[in-house]
């Protein structure tokens, strides 16, 4: 792909301030339970204009009520012509049905949970077919606390399912309609595409890679690699490569929207080791990665062997960035240990811990590596008769990456 001094992008990036409005109009209607249905639209119109993905306009009554009457079968849609209104499509929401229950278990403990039975159809105003009709159930759940009242946890409890259903509704939207953009150029981890506002592009959009090779007659198009927009411009945006393609990047790769990644890499760690006081160790770690070397997330682990067994749960914090195919981590946990230990007076036995620890992942593929961990684990006593474990580790595992 021919390369361009970045400097002279980065102008034409700067200046480029005008640009054809091309996103997708949008005219959302809603049914159903008044209160609930007027604040799932309320909630759904407030997501997509701070999204800036689509453009919205204000509902026509009288217009809508013979849209609702052509959906119910009820109006002939030969009697009516779509297209006079002015917008691309129509996203008609309904909520069919809505509950709440009050659930209490065997201590006492209380929460409210409420569903939500929605149904929405996307209508293209130009043909007035309908390209997707999907039912939704959508949840939420909260807890009644000391200083959480009945009242506000089924408040919250709905306010969940609320967004739940519209962020559903959302991804849908962005499955259907996903942007598409030519490459201008690309140098060292960035990359300059022909498309920004003026097609719905905004800052933390995700893309992938796209190569179309076509097949006898058919055209197939293979995505891969993740990238993430930096910046946006009228009609230009710079993105920046996570994770890169494995095929070629040349004139004939562009990038689409992809809806399904996520700027944080995802690691489930089980591994298992030796603590330098004759005891072994096996733990869980859920950690996520910003590509950007920041690495933060929570574990379990469980001691036994010499000594009483010991339970551990704690936060991570680490520095691991990818080299290739190696990933030097440098982290600190920080946790709570509690003793399994019967026969005492006292009803706990926690400590708090610190440990700082070093390693690196080998990853094999994109998705799969080794680790490899030592560190040293400090820790003091602050209820029972828990027996601090201050002693070196060294534990290896698998990492299984999305």
């Amino acid at each position: 792909m021919r390369k361009i001094p970045f400097i002279l992008i980065v102008l034409v990036f700067a200046i480029s301030i005008f640009a054809e409005d091309s996103r997708k109009t949008l005219l959302i209607y809603s049914k159903g339970y008044s209160t609930l249905s007027t604040k799932v639209e309320h909630k759904l119109k407030e997501r997509l204009l701070d999204m800036g993905k689509y453009r919205l306009i204000e509902r026509d009554l009288n217009v809508l009520n013979e849209v609702e009457r052509i959906l119910s079968g009820i109006a002939n849609k030969k009697d009516f012509k779509m297209n006079q209104l002015a917008a691309d499509y129509i996203v008609y929401v309904e909520v069919i049905d809505a509950s709440s229950r009050r659930k209490e278990d065997d201590d006492g403990n209380v929460w409210y949970e409420f569903e939500i039975e929605g149904a929405y159809r996307l209508i293209d105003v130009e043909t007035s077919q309908i390209l997707e009709v999907r039912s939704i159930n959508a949840y939420g759940s909260y807890n009644v606390t000391k200083f959480v009242s009945e009242y506000e946890a089924r408040d919250l409890a709905k306010n969940q399912a609320i967004e739940y259903l519209v962020n559903t509704l959302v991804y849908r939207m962005n499955k259907l309609f996903l942007i598409n953009a030519n490459i201008i150029n690309v140098e060292n981890n960035m990359v300059l595409i022909d498309a920004g506002k003026n097609v719905g592009i905004y800052k933390g959009m995700m893309f992938s890679f796209s190569k179309i090779f076509k097949v006898k007659d058919d055209i197939y198009r293979k995505k891969d690699g993740k990238l993430i927009v930096r910046d946006v411009s009228n009609n230009t945006s710079i993105l920046e490569i996570l994770v890169k393609p494995k095929f070629d990047l040349n004139n004939n790769i562009k990038v689409i929207e992809n809806p399904d990644l996520s700027p944080i890499r995802g690691h489930f760690i089980l591994s298992g080791g030796y603590v330098l006081n004759d005891n072994y160790l096996f733990r869980m770690d859920f950690l996520g990665d910003n590509y950007k070397g920041f690495g933060f997330g929570f574990y379990l682990d469980f001691i036994f062997g010499k000594d009483n067994p010991v339970f551990s749960t704690g936060i991570s914090l680490n520095y691991m960035k990818q080299f290739n195919k190696f990933m030097p981590i440098i982290g600190v946990d920080l946790y709570m240990s509690s003793s399994m230990e019967y026969e005492t007076e006292y009803a706990t036995n926690i400590a708090l811990g610190i440990s700082p620890n070093i390693g690196v992942n080998i990853l094999l593929t994109d998705n799969f590596g080794f680790t490899l961990n030592g560190g040293y684990r400090f820790e003091t006593t602050i209820e029972g008769n828990y027996k601090p474990i201050n002693s070196p580790f060294i534990r290896a595992g698998i990492d299984i990456i999305f």
